[in-house]
């Protein structure tokens, strides 16, 4: 783990950004999760940290917006953006 609350802020910023980026969907779940996965255990579960791999690696219109976000999420947890799990 590189830097946790640089990774809350960015979690933050994501939530901000995503929470109303579809009806009835959960766009920012992930950030959700991943925060409390860092203040439970301190660092993300695998299936969360799967989910971040594919935020940073979308390629769909209405969810660009929420990449950057991601990847710097990514890149405060772990110095660099993970290649996209499954």
């Amino acid at each position: 783990m590189h830097d946790i609350e640089e990774a809350k802020r960015q979690c933050d910023l994501f939530v901000s950004e995503m929470k109303d980026n579809r009806p009835n969907c959960d766009d920012a779940g992930m950030a959700r999760r991943i925060l409390e996965d860092l203040a439970r255990r301190g660092e993300p579960t695998g299936r969360h940290r799967a989910r971040l791999t594919w935020w940073c690696h979308t390629d769909g219109s209405l969810y660009k917006r929420g990449t950057p976000i991601a990847e710097a999420i990514c890149l405060a947890l772990y110095s660099r953006i993970l290649p996209r799990e499954s």
